[in-house]
């Protein structure tokens, strides 16, 4: 009767006709939220290895879900019924192990975006063209070797992101899109030939590639309005580039470029910026002035001597750099009214013109590293100067003047002579940035904190200085390098009033290196928002727990002192990101230190470490790890495989006889270096570690190298000297053709003997055991 339910009342499904997103399992209903334009599916950070069936199955979904976001991740694959999600507009799957992207997806026709940087793509699907309103297609950091023949055919893309891969060679049908294209740091070698019917490229970045030469014919693409060349292997620029009438922007910076085509010239009205820094141009063309629209002119390390006579009469120019060149004279310079920036640092200049004034709109000069002894007086008629840097000269004193009809934000005179500031502190009561470090200065005017009242960085390092009055105002300190009064000393030590809340409210930097200290500071602790610490080349023999109390840290340098360990209490430190402990005396590693959750770069070479904890590899974030010169007998196999983020390692110098099972699958890692160990053989699959720019195994007890080495594909220095190996793999001669290979000195009877009177663990080799150490741009 009235209470009997109807058979046809059944709840709905959760896949197939009819389903809906409350018929999911709770735990994955949650991952569909509702933003104003439908249905987002979103997975991020979650641990996923797979999508799941539901979702292209459910219609609720298929019809609404507007999002799909699946970002770092475990994924291997997208499923190929993508394409059931008929409302798709975004597709993020970044940060996975993606090998292939679906043809199908491209035929959802609401997709406007892809991004699947991140990933090992090896190619992108022919069927790309078919999303007919895709604008953005990024994909960054894969494998791909080759575009597909379609791309040129997608009809709105706006933006394309395929820099990072492996690229060899591009089709001409590439100068057809109407889009922003970036192929930067692959492998291309050359230019496509530019004979096209219809040119629509508006943007080309090619940077970072290996490209010689450049088509006579690339005025073809008269469409481009920015062009960027940096960091190839060019040698001269074709004519043809002063034809692209709408060029805007063109970047040549590292290369081998010996002249800049005078046609360059004739882009009056349509060059604003034209960068060429670190190539080996010798001179300009006279017409340079011709260029009366544009606003930068960058030509740091070159050759240049002089400049063209009629080099002032540049209308527009804002930035010139002029830095690294061997110019003995800016006499032409000072005439452009103009120019805001100038950079003539590291030439050959004795002095400044007295008619530096004329530089009416200047606002910053950067005179560094050249022989001037004094500065002209007319400088401070520049009433718009803010940026004074005139450091790595030999000058002797400030002048008096400076900051008369100014007002003037920094002043670098680090590196010089100077004995002293000016007398009168108040015509430069609104300089933010003082640096005088490394000058001949004893004493500073006691009035310094009460006049230069706005004062936020000081630099005094590597002075005579014995005391110091700090401006309230100040945030960052250097100190390094001064007969400072300790506290035990002098009771109103600079080192006790740092602590009072005037200045531990605001001090962010702090660096009290080499200035005796055997203890930290009792005012240190109270730097409550302070982030970097530097107390390198002391005598400090621990670091007490009060340490936690930083809660801002970021960096700490303590190298070179006398510490024996690091305190459990550095885990406390939650923002701490770069530690150096180098050239101690600690003999273990903390395991407090593996919590130390933020930790991107760990140095802790050349201590005393027999050991690292198996929880190690819980430092997830760690981008550089430097252990050399230590006592390790192996490293951690437990977890090790999750530092996937890490790209420099340095272990050298230890006894390590095995190298980690899990360590190839750290395939991000760009510089890794196990000289002078103890290593017996490497795992076949070294293979993996796909990114690996520079492997040292140098000194070793190696006698044999896996095949698959010789594919590594961006490896370019390879050092296997002074190993026992016999026969190197069957394709180490195509190695060598691309890399840098060191393999001398392999002798079959090599071993480690130990010697009367060396400490356990300490082994005595056939070779001194040195280290390879990173690079500054590997850093």
């Amino acid at each position: 009767m009235g209470g009997k339910k109807k058979e046809d009342e059944k709840p709905p499904p959760a896949v197939g006709p009819g389903s809906v997103i409350r018929a999911l399992a709770a735990p994955l209903r949650k991952h569909m939220p509702r933003d104003e334009n439908g249905v987002v599916i979103t997975f991020s950070t979650s641990g996923m290895k797979a999508l799941p069936l539901e979702i292209c199955k459910n219609e609720e979904i298929m019809l609404f879900a507007t999002k799909l976001l699946i970002e770092n991740n475990k994924l291997k694959k997208v499923p190929k019924n993508i394409n059931a999600l008929q409302a798709l507009q975004l597709c993020d799957v970044r940060n996975n192990t993606i090998s292939a992207l679906p043809g199908t997806l491209f035929k959802i026709q609401a997709l406007d975006k892809v991004d699947a940087s991140n990933n090992v793509l090896k190619a992108l699907p022919p069927t790309v063209n078919k999303a007919g309103n895709l604008t953005h297609l990024i994909v960054r950091n894969n494998k791909i070797r080759a575009l597909p023949k379609t791309l040129s055919k997608c009809p709105v893309l706006e933006y394309f992101d395929c820099s990072y891969n492996l690229v060899k060679a591009i089709k001409k049908t590439v100068y057809e899109l109407g889009a922003v294209i970036n192929l930067s740091h692959n492998k291309l070698t050359e230019l496509p030939d530019a004979t096209v019917k219809v040119a629509r490229l508006k943007k080309l970045d090619v940077s970072s590639n290996q490209i010689s030469v450049i088509p006579d014919n690339i005025h073809n693409v008269f469409t481009l309005t920015w062009l960027n060349l940096a960091d190839n292997q060019l040698e001269d620029l074709p004519r043809e580039l002063g034809f692209l009438k709408y060029l805007h922007t063109l970047n040549i910076s590292n290369n081998q470029i010996f002249s800049l085509p005078d046609e360059v010239c004739t882009l009056h009205h349509a060059l604003h910026h034209l960068h060429a820094n670190n190539n080996n141009i010798k001179e300009l063309p006279e017409d340079i002035h011709k260029l009366e629209r544009l606003e930068t002119l960058e030509l740091g390390d070159n050759q240049i001597e002089t400049l063209p006579l009629r080099f002032h009469e540049m209308r527009a120019l804002k930035t010139l750099n002029m830095s690294g060149n061997q110019l003995t004279t800016v006499d032409v310079v000072n005439k452009i009214r103009t120019c805001e920036h100038l950079n003539v640092a590291r030439n050959s200049l004795t002095s400044l013109p007295d008619d530096i004034h004329h530089l009416k709109n200047l606002i910053t000069l950067d005179v560094t590293g050249n022989f001037l002894k004094v500065l002209p007086e007319t400088l401070n008629r520049i009433a718009t100067l803010k940026h004074l840097l005139v450091a790595e000269n030999k000058i002797s004193a400030i002048p008096d003047s400076l900051g008369e009809h100014q007002l003037l934000i920094t002043l670098d005179f680090g590196r010089n002579r100077v004995t002293g500031l000016p007398q009168d502190l108040a015509r430069l009561r609104t300089v933010e940035v003082l640096r005088v470090g490394h000058n001949q200065i004893s004493a500073l005017p006691k009035q310094l904190g009460e006049v230069m009242k706005q004062m936020r960085e000081l630099d005094v390092s590597g002075n005579s200085l014995t005391e110091l009055v700090m401006p309230k105002s100040l945030t960052s300190l250097s100190l390094a390098e001064n007969p400072i009064f300790l506290p035990s000393q002098d009771a109103k030590s600079v080192l006790i009033l740092i602590g009072e809340r005037q200045h531990a409210s605001k001090m962010t930097f702090l660096n009290i290196s080499s200035i005796r200290l055997d203890s930290v500071p009792k005012a240190v602790w109270q730097l409550r928002v302070l982030k970097i610490l530097r107390m390198a080349h002391n005598q400090l023999r621990s670091l007490p727990d009060e340490l936690m109390t930083l809660k801002m840290l970021e960096e700490l340098d303590v190298s070179d002192n006398e510490l024996t360990e690091i305190p459990e209490s550095v885990r406390l430190c939650y923002r701490l990101s770069v530690l150096n402990a180098s050239s101690n005396s600690i003999q273990v590693f903390n395991e407090g230190l593996t919590q130390a959750a933020n930790l991107v770069d760990l140095n802790l070479s050349f201590n005393n470490i027999d050991e690292l904890p198996e929880n190690f590899g819980e430092l997830v974030r760690l981008l550089t790890l430097n252990l050399s010169n230590n006592e390790l007998m192996k490293l951690p196999e437990d977890q090790i495989d999750i530092l996937a983020s890490l790209l420099y390692v340095d272990v050298s110098n230890n006894h390590i006889n095995v190298f980690p099972t899990d360590m190839p699958y750290l395939y991000r890692i760009k510089v890794l270096n196990m000289g002078v160990n103890d290593l017996c053989e490497l795992p076949p699959d070294m293979g993996k570690m796909t990114s690996l720019e520079r492997l040292d195994l140098h000194d070793n007890l190696l006698e044999a190298l896996p095949d698959s080495m010789c594919k590594l594909p961006v490896l370019t220095v390879l050092d296997v000297a002074d190993n026992k190996i016999k026969t190197f793999p069957a394709k180490m001669d195509a190695l060598r053709t691309r890399c840098n290979v060191t393999m001398d000195n392999q002798s079959a009877y090599k071993t480690r003997e130990s010697e009367e009177g060396l400490g356990s663990g300490e082994l005595e080799t056939d070779s001194p055991r040195g280290s390879l150490k990173l690079e500054d741009d590997d850093v």
